[in-house]
Parts: C-alpha cells; structure tokens; sequence
C-alpha cells in the first residue's frame, strides 16, 4: 500500500504511481520502470541495488545532484532506454504563461541549447510550456522532452523525458507529464 497522501493519482492501467506527498506531487510511470526518490534515503537504497536498467545508479547519483527529487527509466525489449526526472524551482517569478516561456528560454539557453523549440501546451489545466531537444552525438542520439508547469505557490515543475527510440518518445513524454499531480491547497 502506498502513502498517497491526499494525491488522487490518474494514470493508464497497468501504469507504476510514484506518489511524493511530503513534496505535494506525484506521477506515474509506465510498467516495468524502476524509479527512486532522489533523498539521501533514496538513494541509499540503490547502495546494495541491482538495478535492471543499464546505468540506473550513475544516472539517478547525477541527478540528484542535478536538483532532481525522482528518477525513473524503463527499459524496452530492444534495450533501449527512456527516462524521466522531476525537479521543482521555487520563487522563480514566473505567474503565467508568457513567463514561463520566457523562463523555459532561459533554462535552454543555460544548458547550452540554441534557438531552443519552446512550445506552449494550449489546452493544459495549468499554465505549461515544452522545449524539444536531442542529446547525444552521431548515431547514438536520444530525443528530449522538458515539460514546464506553473504548479502551486509559484513553483515551476520539470518533468524532464529522454527516450533513445524516438518512435515512442512524443507519446512517452506526454502520457508522463499528463500523470503529474499536485496536492489540493
């Protein structure tokens, strides 16, 4: 039984719910993920851990280094790779939408990405915007979603999806981000 606090999680069946009410947030990830808090109990889990997914210690220690609270990744039947890391940024200033694109370019332009594809998403309940973007060099490449959101006291949401196939890396990013939840009040 999971502590969901008073988070009314909405996912597709089948799907794994990573409630975190203490930080007023959940999501939920696709079956047969593994995902971690990125506490120091968290990650002191993944200490004796034998994690299926090629590099899920490396990649979770950097991101909680990164500022990250979860980490999560998934692996398909042809061993490639896509994950998800959710961050938060308090008293950022921003307060609706043309802020939080504003902000989005900010952040892209810090991580080194020019003329950045920041999208605002029309029909979402919150004010929220997307940047696309590829890592990687040469053939080993992998496709890149940050979904922005305007979430509860100002906070602006990071839910940030890495897929190396990118055939499923739209659906995959958005189906993701669709699950984040914040708690009432």
């Amino acid at each position: 039984t999971l502590a969901t606090g008073d988070l009314d999680l909405q996912a597709p069946e089948g799907w794994q719910p990573i409630p975190v009410p203490a930080l007023g947030f959940g999501l939920a990830v696709p079956p047969g993920w593994e995902a971690v808090l990125l506490s120091p109990d968290g990650l002191a889990t993944l200490s004796g851990a034998t994690p299926a997914i090629p590099g899920f210690v490396d990649a979770a220690t950097a991101a909680a280094a990164g500022g990250g609270l979860v980490y999560a990744a998934g692996q398909d039947a042809s061993g490639q790779v896509s994950d998800v890391l959710v961050r938060a940024a308090p008293q950022t200033g921003v307060t609706d939408v043309a802020g939080l694109e504003a902000y989005a370019g900010t952040l892209a332009a810090a991580a080194g990405r020019t003329d950045p594809d920041v999208e605002v998403v029309e029909d979402a309940a919150r004010p929220t915007v997307r940047l696309r973007f590829e890592v990687g060099t040469g053939e080993e490449r992998a496709q890149g979603t940050e979904t922005l959101v305007l979430g509860p006291n100002g906070w602006v949401w990071s839910v940030t999806v890495t897929s190396d196939d990118p055939a499923l890396h739209d659906d995959l990013a958005t189906s993701i981000t669709d699950t984040l939840t914040f708690s009432p009040g």
